[in-house]
Protein backbone atom coordinates (compact mmCIF):
# COMPACT_ATOMS: atom_id res chain seq x y z
CA UNK A 1 0.00 0.00 0.00
CA UNK A 2 1.53 3.31 -0.88
CA UNK A 3 1.42 6.61 1.31
CA UNK A 4 0.18 9.73 0.56
CA UNK A 5 2.66 12.63 2.07
CA UNK A 6 0.46 16.11 2.42
CA UNK A 7 1.91 19.39 3.67
CA UNK A 8 -0.32 22.39 4.40
CA UNK A 9 1.67 25.42 5.10
CA UNK A 10 -0.45 28.29 6.56
CA UNK A 11 -0.70 31.15 9.43
CA UNK A 12 -4.18 33.19 10.37
CA UNK A 13 -5.90 31.23 7.99
CA UNK A 14 -9.03 30.57 9.97
CA UNK A 15 -11.25 31.80 7.50
CA UNK A 16 -10.15 28.76 5.12
CA UNK A 17 -8.13 25.85 6.65
CA UNK A 18 -11.64 23.93 7.23
CA UNK A 19 -12.24 23.36 4.24
CA UNK A 20 -8.47 22.54 3.01
CA UNK A 21 -8.60 20.53 5.73
CA UNK A 22 -11.39 18.47 5.31
CA UNK A 23 -10.89 18.06 1.80
CA UNK A 24 -7.70 16.25 2.37
CA UNK A 25 -8.82 14.00 5.18
CA UNK A 26 -12.54 13.10 3.30
CA UNK A 27 -10.48 11.47 0.15
CA UNK A 28 -12.18 8.38 -0.57
CA UNK A 29 -8.90 7.29 -1.11
CA UNK A 30 -8.04 7.08 3.28
CA UNK A 31 -11.97 6.33 3.49
CA UNK A 32 -11.91 3.15 1.37
CA UNK A 33 -8.55 2.02 2.87
CA UNK A 34 -6.58 2.23 -0.39
CA UNK A 35 -4.01 4.30 0.96
CA UNK A 36 -2.42 5.34 4.11
CA UNK A 37 -2.04 9.07 4.67
CA UNK A 38 0.49 11.36 6.31
CA UNK A 39 -0.75 15.13 6.70
CA UNK A 40 1.60 17.63 8.17
CA UNK A 41 -0.06 21.14 8.65
CA UNK A 42 2.80 24.01 9.80
CA UNK A 43 1.79 26.59 11.36
CA UNK A 44 3.66 29.97 12.12
CA UNK A 45 2.88 30.43 15.44
CA UNK A 46 -1.06 31.77 14.12
CA UNK A 47 -2.63 34.45 16.49
CA UNK A 48 -6.16 33.14 15.13
CA UNK A 49 -8.37 30.31 15.46
CA UNK A 50 -6.05 28.16 12.86
CA UNK A 51 -4.39 25.89 15.02
CA UNK A 52 -7.78 25.17 17.16
CA UNK A 53 -9.47 24.15 14.09
CA UNK A 54 -6.58 22.10 12.98
CA UNK A 55 -5.97 20.67 16.17
CA UNK A 56 -9.76 19.39 16.20
CA UNK A 57 -9.46 18.14 12.77
CA UNK A 58 -6.45 16.06 13.96
CA UNK A 59 -8.36 14.79 16.45
CA UNK A 60 -11.14 13.20 14.90
CA UNK A 61 -8.76 10.98 12.35
CA UNK A 62 -7.00 8.49 13.04
CA UNK A 63 -3.91 8.13 15.73
CA UNK A 64 -0.98 10.05 14.26
CA UNK A 65 -2.19 10.72 10.84
CA UNK A 66 -2.23 14.49 11.03
CA UNK A 67 0.63 16.25 13.10
CA UNK A 68 0.00 19.95 13.42
CA UNK A 69 3.30 21.75 14.14
CA UNK A 70 3.03 25.46 15.20
CA UNK A 71 6.21 27.06 15.48
CA UNK A 72 8.02 30.57 14.32
CA UNK A 73 8.73 30.53 10.83
CA UNK A 74 9.79 33.23 8.05
CA UNK A 75 7.41 32.34 5.53
CA UNK A 76 5.35 29.86 3.96
CA UNK A 77 8.38 28.03 2.18
CA UNK A 78 9.84 27.57 5.68
CA UNK A 79 7.24 25.96 6.90
CA UNK A 80 6.53 23.75 3.93
CA UNK A 81 10.39 22.82 3.93
CA UNK A 82 10.13 21.57 7.38
CA UNK A 83 6.73 19.63 6.14
CA UNK A 84 8.43 18.08 3.17
CA UNK A 85 11.60 17.42 5.05
CA UNK A 86 9.52 15.57 7.21
CA UNK A 87 7.53 13.44 4.47
CA UNK A 88 7.27 9.43 4.50
CA UNK A 89 4.84 8.81 2.09
CA UNK A 90 5.83 7.24 -1.70
CA UNK A 91 3.64 10.40 -3.16
CA UNK A 92 3.93 14.02 -2.29
CA UNK A 93 2.09 17.04 -2.70
CA UNK A 94 0.86 20.46 -1.12
CA UNK A 95 -1.55 22.60 -0.39
CA UNK A 96 -2.12 26.29 1.18
CA UNK A 97 -4.98 27.02 3.15
CA UNK A 98 -8.00 27.99 1.18
CA UNK A 99 -7.30 25.97 -1.52
CA UNK A 100 -8.67 22.19 -1.71
CA UNK A 101 -8.33 19.23 -3.50
CA UNK A 102 -11.15 17.54 -5.59
CA UNK A 103 -13.31 14.16 -3.43
CA UNK A 104 -11.44 11.58 -5.86
CA UNK A 105 -7.84 12.59 -6.60
CA UNK A 106 -5.97 10.70 -4.80
CA UNK A 107 -7.86 7.66 -6.31
CA UNK A 108 -7.04 8.92 -9.99
CA UNK A 109 -3.36 9.83 -8.70
CA UNK A 110 -2.58 6.39 -7.22
CA UNK A 111 -3.96 4.99 -10.42
CA UNK A 112 -1.57 6.26 -12.68
CA UNK A 113 1.26 6.26 -10.08
CA UNK A 114 1.08 2.96 -9.21
CA UNK A 115 0.44 1.64 -12.68
CA UNK A 116 4.60 2.95 -13.07
CA UNK A 117 4.04 5.78 -15.86
CA UNK A 118 4.56 8.61 -14.10
CA UNK A 119 6.66 10.14 -11.32
CA UNK A 120 5.70 13.66 -11.57
CA UNK A 121 1.87 14.52 -12.23
CA UNK A 122 -0.78 17.50 -12.22
CA UNK A 123 -4.04 17.69 -13.77
CA UNK A 124 -6.40 20.74 -15.26
CA UNK A 125 -5.65 24.17 -13.88
CA UNK A 126 -8.94 24.83 -11.73
CA UNK A 127 -8.94 28.19 -9.90
CA UNK A 128 -12.34 29.03 -7.43
CA UNK A 129 -14.09 32.39 -6.30
CA UNK A 130 -13.58 33.30 -2.26
CA UNK A 131 -16.90 31.54 -2.14
CA UNK A 132 -15.65 28.09 -3.63
CA UNK A 133 -17.35 27.78 -7.00
CA UNK A 134 -15.06 27.08 -9.99
CA UNK A 135 -14.55 30.05 -11.81
CA UNK A 136 -12.08 28.69 -14.74
CA UNK A 137 -10.95 25.34 -15.84
CA UNK A 138 -8.39 25.10 -18.53
CA UNK A 139 -6.09 21.69 -20.03
CA UNK A 140 -2.24 22.10 -20.01
CA UNK A 141 -0.58 21.50 -23.68
CA UNK A 142 2.98 19.86 -21.82
CA UNK A 143 5.24 20.65 -19.56
CA UNK A 144 9.22 20.62 -20.71
CA UNK A 145 12.36 20.45 -18.57
CA UNK A 146 13.79 23.37 -20.88
CA UNK A 147 11.11 25.62 -20.62
CA UNK A 148 11.27 25.22 -17.06
CA UNK A 149 15.04 25.86 -16.97
CA UNK A 150 14.47 29.14 -19.22
CA UNK A 151 11.81 30.44 -16.99
CA UNK A 152 8.64 30.27 -19.96
CA UNK A 153 6.34 29.19 -17.33
CA UNK A 154 4.94 32.35 -15.87
CA UNK A 155 5.93 34.61 -18.70
CA UNK A 156 4.93 32.90 -22.29
CA UNK A 157 2.99 30.29 -20.80
CA UNK A 158 0.72 29.79 -17.73
CA UNK A 159 2.40 28.97 -14.61
CA UNK A 160 2.28 25.44 -13.19
CA UNK A 161 -0.53 25.11 -10.84
CA UNK A 162 0.57 23.52 -8.01
CA UNK A 163 -2.60 22.72 -6.25
CA UNK A 164 -2.98 20.33 -8.78
CA UNK A 165 0.43 18.61 -8.53
CA UNK A 166 2.21 15.15 -6.73
CA UNK A 167 4.91 13.67 -6.95
CA UNK A 168 7.06 11.17 -5.98
CA UNK A 169 9.11 11.28 -2.37
CA UNK A 170 11.62 9.85 -4.85
CA UNK A 171 12.73 13.41 -6.20
CA UNK A 172 13.02 15.53 -2.87
CA UNK A 173 16.86 14.00 -2.85
CA UNK A 174 17.36 16.74 -5.27
CA UNK A 175 16.03 19.58 -2.67
CA UNK A 176 17.80 21.76 -1.35
CA UNK A 177 15.44 22.43 2.29
CA UNK A 178 17.69 25.15 3.12
CA UNK A 179 17.47 27.12 0.02
CA UNK A 180 13.77 26.48 -0.11
CA UNK A 181 13.24 27.63 3.27
CA UNK A 182 14.95 30.74 2.15
CA UNK A 183 12.40 31.88 -0.52
CA UNK A 184 9.30 34.19 -0.09
CA UNK A 185 7.40 33.75 -3.33
CA UNK A 186 8.88 31.02 -5.82
CA UNK A 187 9.54 28.71 -3.75
CA UNK A 188 7.33 26.61 -6.06
CA UNK A 189 8.97 27.14 -9.09
CA UNK A 190 12.06 26.25 -7.29
CA UNK A 191 10.39 22.23 -7.01
CA UNK A 192 9.39 22.45 -10.45
CA UNK A 193 13.03 23.14 -11.74
CA UNK A 194 14.75 20.45 -9.78
CA UNK A 195 12.19 17.78 -10.13
CA UNK A 196 12.26 18.85 -14.21
CA UNK A 197 15.92 17.70 -14.19
CA UNK A 198 14.74 14.36 -13.45
CA UNK A 199 11.34 13.42 -13.93
CA UNK A 200 8.87 14.37 -16.85
CA UNK A 201 5.42 16.05 -15.65
CA UNK A 202 2.83 13.88 -17.22
CA UNK A 203 -0.99 15.60 -17.28
CA UNK A 204 -3.91 13.94 -16.19
CA UNK A 205 -7.42 14.99 -17.66
CA UNK A 206 -9.38 15.47 -14.66
CA UNK A 207 -9.81 17.36 -11.65
CA UNK A 208 -7.41 16.84 -8.90
CA UNK A 209 -7.40 20.38 -7.12
CA UNK A 210 -7.72 24.01 -7.76
CA UNK A 211 -6.36 27.38 -6.37
CA UNK A 212 -9.14 29.77 -4.93
CA UNK A 213 -8.29 33.64 -5.47
CA UNK A 214 -8.75 35.94 -2.84
CA UNK A 215 -7.20 39.81 -1.73
CA UNK A 216 -4.41 40.18 0.13
CA UNK A 217 -2.26 36.31 -1.84
CA UNK A 218 1.48 36.81 -1.64
CA UNK A 219 0.77 35.08 -5.41
CA UNK A 220 -0.53 38.40 -6.62
CA UNK A 221 2.92 40.20 -6.40
CA UNK A 222 4.38 38.77 -9.93
CA UNK A 223 7.03 41.41 -10.57
CA UNK A 224 8.95 40.24 -6.92
CA UNK A 225 7.83 36.55 -8.22
CA UNK A 226 9.19 36.88 -11.32
CA UNK A 227 12.71 38.09 -9.47
CA UNK A 228 12.59 35.41 -7.23
CA UNK A 229 12.71 32.94 -10.36
CA UNK A 230 15.54 34.66 -12.31
CA UNK A 231 17.54 33.89 -8.94
CA UNK A 232 16.53 30.11 -9.52
CA UNK A 233 17.36 30.25 -12.81
CA UNK A 234 21.20 31.54 -12.09
CA UNK A 235 20.60 34.04 -15.09
CA UNK A 236 19.42 32.09 -17.91
CA UNK A 237 17.75 33.60 -20.51
CA UNK A 238 15.46 32.36 -23.32
CA UNK A 239 17.35 31.30 -26.38
CA UNK A 240 15.43 31.61 -29.92
CA UNK A 241 15.01 28.07 -29.95
CA UNK A 242 13.43 28.37 -26.45
CA UNK A 243 10.76 31.14 -27.51
CA UNK A 244 9.80 28.97 -31.11
CA UNK A 245 9.07 26.60 -28.61
CA UNK A 246 7.18 28.28 -25.99
CA UNK A 247 5.13 29.80 -28.93
CA UNK A 248 4.10 26.66 -30.35
CA UNK A 249 3.18 25.39 -26.90
CA UNK A 250 0.83 28.52 -26.37
CA UNK A 251 -0.52 28.07 -29.48
CA UNK A 252 -1.44 24.22 -28.30
CA UNK A 253 -2.67 25.22 -25.23
CA UNK A 254 -5.89 26.86 -27.01
CA UNK A 255 -6.36 23.75 -28.74
CA UNK A 256 -8.46 20.84 -28.79
CA UNK A 257 -8.24 17.81 -26.41
CA UNK A 258 -7.77 15.35 -29.41
CA UNK A 259 -4.63 17.47 -30.70
CA UNK A 260 -3.00 17.86 -27.40
CA UNK A 261 -3.33 13.90 -27.10
CA UNK A 262 -2.29 13.49 -30.66
CA UNK A 263 0.73 15.45 -30.22
CA UNK A 264 1.52 14.66 -26.33
CA UNK A 265 0.59 11.18 -26.41
CA UNK A 266 2.60 9.67 -23.61
CA UNK A 267 2.50 12.80 -21.51
CA UNK A 268 -1.71 13.20 -21.33
CA UNK A 269 -3.77 10.50 -19.80
CA UNK A 270 -7.38 10.28 -21.03
CA UNK A 271 -9.66 7.99 -19.68
CA UNK A 272 -10.78 5.15 -21.37
CA UNK A 273 -14.45 3.67 -20.44
CA UNK A 274 -14.10 0.85 -22.84
CA UNK A 275 -10.75 -0.17 -21.04
CA UNK A 276 -11.84 1.47 -17.51
CA UNK A 277 -8.51 2.93 -17.06
CA UNK A 278 -6.42 5.98 -17.58
CA UNK A 279 -4.82 5.49 -20.72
Amino acid sequence: MKKISIVTPCRNAERYIGETIESVLTQSAFLSGRTELEYFICDGLSTDRTVAIAEAAAKGFRHGAVRVLSRPDHGMYEALAGGLSLATGDICAYINAGDFYAERAFDVVLDIFESGRAEWLTGLSVNYNEQSQLVGISLPYRYRSRLFACGAYGRTLPFLQQESTFWSTRLHQYLDFKRLAGFRLAGDYYLWRQFSKHAELKIVLTHLGGFRTHRGQLSRDLPAYREEMSEILDGRRPNPLDYAVACFDAVMWKAPVAWKKKLNPRGLFCYSHDEQRWL
